[in-house]
């Protein structure tokens, strides 16, 4: 099925769900089907589906089935609002939300105030930590290492066992990108690299060739991106166009719509942090990867595990809560125990976040692998 194909499904889903069945367990999607971050959106929901279907499969909850109520939040923090209000008047039970870290932290005011709760796997700003759990909104939960973990976790790796020692910083003008950014400058100082530029560029521009030029006559050894898929699918494709033969570091996609790059040798040596990859050789990961390769004819990735875990969580809540009541969901997720596809016990901290594994995935001989697992405190 194409991604086009999809996207008009996941459209048709929603314009019927006001009709479904009034008896159903509604949990609202908060993500992105247009914009920057559309086809990381559609990887989501490759795994919301996958749960969903699990879960109906198995005879669904409380004597009931689930639907999901998807709405497009175009990785826009204005239009998440407006998503989460819609999410919030057709009363669902617990929202997934919002894929963007600036939707994400948008919308959390709203969730808290309608005291219903709200789970991420994808977002990584660092203000989601901070702001979640005893840091005020207590409705706000998420399943994946912050920026901050991750760059920490980066950063000693980049120090030790690597060549890199100068580093020019690429990030998009967003929560994400100066997030991300912000988390990476004093980890990769505190382990002996220098960063010798900061570039940040407003969402959705189409053309990198002065910015490349300007950090190509730096001499770095890597390039730091925080950007999201479509910018740095331009970002890579202009690299490659103007000739640069520099490794990739931060959070710079290895995989995804980038293997075309990568298996064009674009990005030979690149080393970055993430938390998830359908290399994890467990026996959760393994049913997931072949779930995911015979329903879309792909491999998951990270946003797919990211909407597949969040739903499996909200279910298991659900299931523990012994009711669909927000606040009872709520109750339960701050007390859940629950076994991640890559063999980690999640459990939410006093700041409502969980996820304590760093991948670190590097390029070599243009294949990507795992290189390195952290598991943090």
């Amino acid at each position: 099925m194409s991604l086009r194909t999809y996207l008009a499904a996941i459209c048709f889903a929603t314009m019927i769900s006001a009709s479904a069945n009034a008896q159903n367990i509604v949990i609202g999607l908060s993500a992105p089907t247009t914009g920057p971050a559309a086809t990381a959106g559609v990887w989501e929901r490759w795994g919301v589906d996958l749960a969903l279907d699990e879960v109906n499969s198995a005879g669904g909850l409380l004597g009931r089935k689930l639907e999901v109520l998807s709405l497009d939040n175009h990785c826009n923090p204005a239009e998440a609002v407006n998503v989460a209000n819609k999410l919030v008047e057709a009363k669902v039970a617990a929202i997934i939300g919002a894929h963007c870290s600036s939707g994400t932290l948008a919308s959390m005011p709203i969730i808290q105030e309608a005291k219903i709760p709200m789970i991420t796997g994808v977002s990584t700003a660092p203000a989601i930590t901070a702001q979640s759990g005893v840091g005020g909104n207590d409705y706000m939960f998420r399943i994946n290492p912050s920026d901050q973990d991750m760059m920490d976790a980066l950063g000693i790796y980049l120090g030790k066992k690597t060549k890199f020692k100068k580093v020019a910083v690429v990030a998009e003008d967003s929560d994400f990108g100066r997030g991300g950014a912000g988390a990476f400058a004093p980890a990769a100082k505190k382990n002996g690299l220098e960063i010798l530029s900061t570039d940040f560029y407003p969402q959705n521009t189409p053309d990198f060739t002065s910015i490349l030029t300007r950090v190509q006559q730096e001499r770095p050894d890597a390039i730091a991106l925080f950007q999201l898929g479509g910018d740095q699918l331009n970002f890579l494709r202009n690299a490659m166009q103007v000739g640069i033969k520099i490794p990739y570091t931060g959070r710079a996609e290895l995989g995804g719509k980038n293997m075309q790059f990568i298996e064009a040798g674009g990005m030979e040596g690149s080393v970055g942090a993430w938390f998830y990859s359908a290399e994890i050789d467990t026996p959760l990961n393994k049913a997931f990867v072949a779930a995911t390769q015979k329903r879309f004819n792909s491999i998951p990735y990270l946003q797919t595990w990211h909407g597949y875990s969040c739903f499996k969580i909200l279910a298991q809540a659900i299931k523990e809560a012994g009711s669909a009541d927000p606040v009872k969901i709520h109750d339960a997720l701050k007390k859940i125990s629950y076994q991640d596809v890559m063999g980690e016990t999640m459990k939410f901290d006093d700041h409502n976040q969980a996820g304590k594994l760093v991948v670190i995935q590097g390029v070599k001989d243009k294949k990507v692998q795992v290189i390195d697992l952290v598991q943090l405190p």
